[in-house]
């Protein structure tokens, strides 16, 4: 939130080295505080139904304008066709309208607010620009990476291709879980599960783990009918 410097230093001391370089780029934005600055929020004040989703608001932009910031820096580098972007978020966010935090069903939930984030591949001359509705996962970013540089992904990798698609398309059925926001026990991750998902076609069932969810019962809903997930149709 303080300067890009940083960035533009390593990135001209990988090319006064003629070195390759990994970039990751991960500010806390828009995460709170949301603390925009005023020419931004000034944007949204009277557009938004909130003040706290206004400043939310402000905040998405003023992360978009540093990721352009980044892009430019590889454009003006002419590094820019030579370099894979990958663009992945840890978890969704639904803005709570009247305080400065997320909403039920948001961040740290099963439910779409919370799981269904943007993945995007930017790599000039290499890939075209498209949009898909192919199931695509974290997990599969090691494997595409790998792919694109021309090696090998390890036998145990259990992604796939993103820039294949053929191999996206197969994919029918994703799975996952959520696990507590701080370890239970650091050498038994199944101390901190949750609840574990799976979405097959159209369909998302969300399994509560006893052990944290007591009070937890299954859950079933057509996504593709119901994104927002308000009809539980598990019975």
């Amino acid at each position: 939130r303080e300067t890009m410097q940083p960035i533009v230093d390593f990135i001209g001391t990988a090319q006064q080295e003629k070195k390759p370089f990994f970039l990751w780029y991960a500010p806390m934005m828009p995460h709170t505080p949301h603390n925009p600055p005023e020419r931004l929020l000034a944007k949204y004040r009277d557009k938004a139904p909130t003040l706290p989703v206004a400043k939310y608001w402000a905040m998405c932009e003023w992360f978009d304008e540093t990721c352009g910031q980044l892009l430019d820096q590889l454009e003006k580098s002419g590094v820019a066709d030579n370099t894979i972007v990958v663009y992945v978020a840890d978890n969704g966010w639904l803005q709570e309208p009247n305080a400065d935090r997320y909403a039920e069903r948001s961040k740290q939930s099963p439910y779409e607010g919370g799981l269904r984030t943007p993945i995007m591949i930017r790599w000039p001359g290499k890939v075209k620009p498209q949009r898909s509705d192919d199931f695509a996962m974290s997990i599969d970013i090691a494997p595409t990476l790998l792919r694109a540089v021309g090696l090998k992904p390890a036998s145990g990798m259990q992604g796939v291709n993103l820039l294949d698609e053929r191999a996206r398309s197969k994919r029918k059925t994703i799975f996952g879980e959520r696990f507590t926001h701080n370890a239970v026990e650091l050498n038994r991750p199944a101390s901190s599960l949750r609840w574990r998902w799976a979405i097959d076609g159209d369909w998302k069932l969300i399994l509560p783990a006893a052990q944290n969810e007591p009070d937890g019962k299954p859950e079933l809903y057509r996504v593709s009918a119901d994104p927002e997930e308000k009809t539980d149709l598990a019975a």
